[in-house]
């Protein structure tokens, strides 16, 4: 956390910022689940939109933090207030249930797809995702990499702080684990932004009032975060709360503010963490083990990410940026 103007001071000055070497074409498939439950769907938009890294060609909406109509309204209202102009939300999966059945997302990327190599953003359930590898196939060579926001090492709980007593759920693997495992069956390069990186950044409230500060979708984002991180420091951590899925596209943007390194990937069964008497899936990974599925998986944000979020989620010029 950077102490008081130390990220505007940064905005001010126009400070660099180590970037992708050539905009990367991706898709974004989102639960928004903003003014309902978690709001990082949300800010991964607008960090999305103001990330001249990225060239954006479509959007889906999937279950998970909220009902599919839910997600599908927020994410048209975010895209409106502040994304480019010509692209359209494609609503997909309303539940876990509907895994491989056809839907306008699966339909609007596959035909993306077929225009060109994207990388895909998947920050929700990847139920949308495991459809199209099921119903297209053929399609697996156009996706450059898979980004899931879902993944863990063995014995890990997801604990942000002392006060915490019950352990976050790998939400996004969770809701579909079959899903997931069709992903791992398929060839595509597959990257995983787990809640172990996503953990060690946190927004607070003294950040929202300098995003307040700067007007925009920063004032939007101050306004509509704040039951959000009430709800975080009864519950969670004073500290504030943790922007799950913005370090998924910041790994796309820019490598080189989050250490990552390649591993194995498989799903297991074993004792809930969450409830000892039952049992539940598990994604988990040994790094640095060349044998089974590989991905590459993040786990440590360096000291450049968090100021430049805060960038970014403020809607600086390019020369800001």
């Amino acid at each position: 956390m950077l102490p008081a103007l130390g990220w505007l001071a940064l905005v001010a000055l126009g400070a660099p910022a180590i970037r992708a070497a050539a905009p990367v074409d991706v898709w974004l498939d989102v639960d928004t689940s903003t003014g309902i439950s978690d709001v990082d769907d949300g800010l991964a938009l607008i960090q999305a939109f103001h990330s001249p890294e990225l060239t954006i060609r479509g959007i889906s909406t999937v279950y998970g933090n909220a009902p599919l109509a839910d997600a599908t309204r927020i994410a048209r209202e975010v895209l409106k207030k502040f994304g480019p102009a010509g692209l359209a939300i494609h609503p997909g999966a309303a539940a876990s249930r509907e895994l491989g059945e056809d839907n306008e997302a699966v339909r609007a990327l596959a035909a993306a797809l077929g225009e060109r190599k994207l990388t895909i953003l998947a920050l929700g359930p990847v139920t949308n995702v495991g459809t199209l590898l099921k119903r297209r196939p053929e399609l697996t060579p156009r996706i450059e990499r898979i980004v899931v926001v879902a993944g863990c090492r063995p014995g890990q709980k997801f604990i942000s702080s002392e006060s915490q007593r019950v352990p976050h759920r790998d939400f996004n693997f969770e809701n579909d684990p079959e899903a997931m495992q069709v992903i791992l069956d398929s060839p595509a390069p597959l990257t995983l932004a787990p809640w172990e990186v996503s953990s060690q950044v946190w927004i607070a409230r003294d950040d929202l009032a300098r995003l307040r500060a700067t007007g925009g979708s920063g004032e939007w984002i101050a306004d509509t975060s704040q039951y959000w991180i009430e709800r975080w420091e009864r519950g969670i951590s004073p500290r504030g709360f943790n922007p799950f899925d913005t370090l998924a596209v910041g790994w796309v943007t820019h490598p080189a503010l989050i250490k990552s390194e390649p591993a194995s990937v498989r799903i297991e069964t074993a004792t809930d963490d969450r409830d000892p008497r039952k049992t539940k899936p598990y994604l988990l990974v040994t790094p640095h083990d060349s044998k089974g599925r590989q991905a590459i998986y993040c786990y440590q944000p360096l000291d450049g990410f968090q100021p430049l979020l805060m960038r970014r989620l403020a809607g600086k010029s390019p020369e800001q940026r």
